[in-house]
Order: C-alpha cells, then sequence, then structure tokens
C-alpha cells in the first residue's frame, strides 16, 4: 500500500489522540502546517490506548471551556453527538474547574472515542485555521532525526512499508504512555531523562455495559474501597463506562470477577447498577502507575517538545491528566508567539508545561474523577487581587468627593 505523504512539514505531531489532536490544534492556529501521525504509538491503537478507550471522560463544563478555546466549537458538537450532561452534586467540584467556571454546576460525559472522534474532526475541518493540517492514520514512529542540539523530524514506518524521513522545524510527541522519546532522544545522544514516580502500581479494568431501560439518566457514580474505586460513566448511545482499579489483576480480569469486585466493595453503588444492566463489551485490564519523565531538567534538543501521557500519567479515576494535557497545549500556544523556529521555543514551552504539571502532581487533596476542595489562592494571585481592591477603593473615594 502506497501512502502519499510531504516529506517536510513545519510541525510534526505524533500521536492522533486527546494530546495531539488538541497541540495540533495551536500550532495550526498559530499559523503553520501540521502533520499528525496517528498510529501505532499509543495514541489508541497499542494496548494502553486500547484499554484506555474503553473509559469514560468526565469534563466539567467549566473546564469545556478550556477545550473551545484551544479547539472552538467543540463542546457545542460534543453534545450534537450524544455526549450526557448532568447536575454537579451539590458541594462538589472537579479539580480542572478555574475560577471562572466556580459557578458551573454540570458535568459533561462521553467515550473517549467520541471526545478524539470530535476534535480530529474540528482541528482538520476548521475554518478558522490559517494554515492545512492533515491526519495520517496507520503510521508508526520508530525514532527520531537529528543529533543532541535540535530534533530534525522522525522516521515514520506506514502501515508494513519501509521507514522514511519526514523532517520538520518542530516536533511534538503526545503519543501516549507507551511514549518511546526517553529512548529515541539517548539514541541522539542526549543524557538520560529522569523519571519520577509517585505511589504503587496497580492494575484498571474498564468496560462497557447497555443501561437497562429506564435508567440511562443514572447520574455519574464514584466509590472507593481502599486502593480499590469503581466509577461508572454515562456515555452517549445510553451506554455505561465502567472503570475499576485494583492492585492485584485478578480480581478485575473477565466479565464474572469485574461484576463481583464492584458488588463486594463497601458501598456496592456500582456493583448493583451494572448487575442489571447488559455488557456492551470485554474487559480490558491494563496497568497503571504514576509517574512523570522530567524532559524539563535535561539540556534537551531545541524544535521537541513532550506533552499528555508521554510526559506524566495520573490516576485514570480523577481530572488531572486531562487538566495537564490543556495545561501543555496553552503553554505550547504561548512560546510559539515567538516563532516556530525560535531557538529557544520548545524549551520555554518544555519549561512551562512542567510549571503546571508540577502544580498538579502536588496536589494531594484530587480524589476519584477529580473531586477535591478548593485550593487557596497563589501568592501571586493574592497580589494582583489586592491591587485590584487598592484601585477599587482610590475609585470609590473619588465618587464619596
Amino acid at each position: 500500500m502506497t501512502t502519499t505523504h510531504p516529506k517536510h512539514v513545519e510541525a510534526l505531531i505524533i500521536g492522533g489522540g486527546y494530546a495531539g489532536l488538541l497541540a495540533a490544534s495551536v500550532v495550526a492556529l498559530a499559523g503553520y502546517d501540521v502533520l499528525v501521525l496517528a498510529g501505532r504509538t499509543g495514541d489508541g491503537s497499542g494496548a494502553a490506548g486500547a484499554a484506555a478507550a474503553q473509559h469514560g471522560e468526565v469534563l466539567h463544563i467549566g473546564g469545556m471551556w478550556d477545550v473551545n478555546d484551544l479547539a472552538y466549537g467543540s463542546g457545542a458538537l460534543l453534545r450534537r453527538r450524544g455526549a450526557r450532561t448532568f447536575p454537579l452534586p451539590a458541594g462538589a467540584h472537579l479539580s480542572r474547574t478555574r475560577p471562572r467556571a466556580w459557578g458551573t454546576r454540570e458535568l459533561l460525559t462521553c467515550s473517549r472515542d467520541l471526545l478524539t472522534a470530535v476534535l480530529r474532526e474540528i482541528v482538520v475541518a476548521n475554518p478558522a485555521h490559517e494554515r492545512s493540517t492533515a491526519v495520517l492514520d496507520g503510521a508508526h514512529v520508530v525514532g527520531l532525526i537529528g543529533d543532541e542540539s535540535a530534533v530534525l523530524g522522525a522516521r515514520v514506518r506506514f502501515d508494513d512499508g519501509p521507514e522514511e524521513e519526514i523532517t520538520a522545524q518542530l516536533v511534538v510527541d503526545a503519543s501516549g504512555a507507551d511514549s518511546c522519546s526517553a529512548t529515541w532522544l539517548t539514541d541522539l545522544g542526549v543524557a538520560a531523562v529522569p523519571v519520577t514516580t509517585r505511589g504503587t502500581a496497580g492494575f484498571m479494568a474498564g468496560r462497557r455495559y447497555r443501561a437497562p431501560d429506564g435508567q440511562s439518566d443514572v447520574a455519574l457514580t464514584a466509590v472507593a474501597d481502599g486502593a480499590h474505586s469503581a466509577v461508572l460513566v454515562p456515555i452517549e448511545n445510553d451506554l455505561w463506562a465502567v472503570t475499576q482499579t485494583a492492585p492485584d489483576r485478578e480480581r478485575i480480569t473477565g466479565g464474572e470477577a469485574f461484576a463481583a469486585a464492584a458488588l463486594a466493595m463497601s458501598d456496592p453503588a456500582v456493583g448493583r447498577l451494572i448487575a442489571d444492566a447488559t455488557p456492551a463489551g470485554d474487559v480490558f485490564v491494563s496497568p497503571t502507575s504514576t509517574r512523570w519523565h522530567r524532559y524539563e531538567r535535561i539540556r534537551g534538543p531545541r524544535g521537541f517538545v513532550v506533552i499528555g501521557d508521554a510526559l506524566a500519567t495520573f490516576s485514570p479515576l480523577d481530572a488531572r491528566g486531562q487538566l495537564a494535557t490543556e495545561a501543555a497545549a496553552r503553554s505550547l500556544r504561548v512560546a510559539l508567539g515567538r516563532g516556530i523556529s525560535h531557538p529557544t521555543a520548545s524549551r520555554r514551552a518544555q519549561q512551562a508545561i512542567a510549571e503546571e504539571v508540577a502544580q498538579l502532581w502536588s496536589d494531594p487533596q484530587t480524589g476519584p474523577m477529580g473531586g477535591s476542595r478548593l485550593r487557596p489562592v497563589t501568592p501571586s494571585l493574592s497580589a494582583r487581587l489586592a491591587r485590584v481592591r487598592t484601585a477599587a477603593g482610590r475609585i470609590l473615594r473619588g465618587r464619596d468627593r
């Protein structure tokens, strides 16, 4: 099979999942041609991607403002394609909520498949893009082109064909948890990338169910029992995406074990719901770990940025992973203000992304599906608020005169 593709692009995105599509959107809107390689590099077709695709996405409507900012029109299109909206439980909010959205009391839920499909459509067809954006499927990236000072592109194999080189001024790795960037950089002579880990590794299992008649409007349900947790996310087409985590694989492997584990929890709410539901797929099990590749700590080559799960993985049952991805896309957009070929653009982007990840990494209050308490304002925000109050006081005193 012959695949037609450019030999050179201004920006090359490795990975056609959520992170890769957001990166493609901001790069295209900055005025550059973009080629997205959506293939077998952890973005949805590998083992990690196949398992992750079974889980539901939980998006706070306020957080959807951020997604629309990065890929305009995605929120409305998600709703038209069947994404669900539910009232947010009283007293709860998601960690992805930003100050402008604290008054929002709804959740939007959908499958990973729908979220990716909608973003892909928006990114490729959005008329606001000033340059072309293309997505190529079946692309397997096998290495990078360049040396320890600069990444100049990637070596790619399409389907089962020979390796080909695609050069680019900027390469963004958004290929997911199966990313090989650390190894690829070592092959170019770059120092080893430090890795920070937290907690103990476990296993995550996902299965979809068809909701019984009259129960399609069941709200998101999340329960935790020590190291074992279960979350039911209503998604499009009257389906439920159910995810469980456990320290041992056997507890959640197979249909019977999966259902029994949910019923055995101290709060069997999820187990009771799926007991009356019809399975709509197999159980997908994958290992989980919380780790952060510290690319900002190496004197990395210019023209290369790592984002999304390729950079840092969080618990699959909270919102920090998506929040980190959205923050990374915004940081990349700011860095591109200096131009895609600026010698410090990629370095500045990776440093800014690390600062965003650090805030989420150190947040001990985030629970299942991102539940957390409001965090105190940062010193810089306090200073800005103080200046606003001072200015407001001056205006009021002037009016009193």
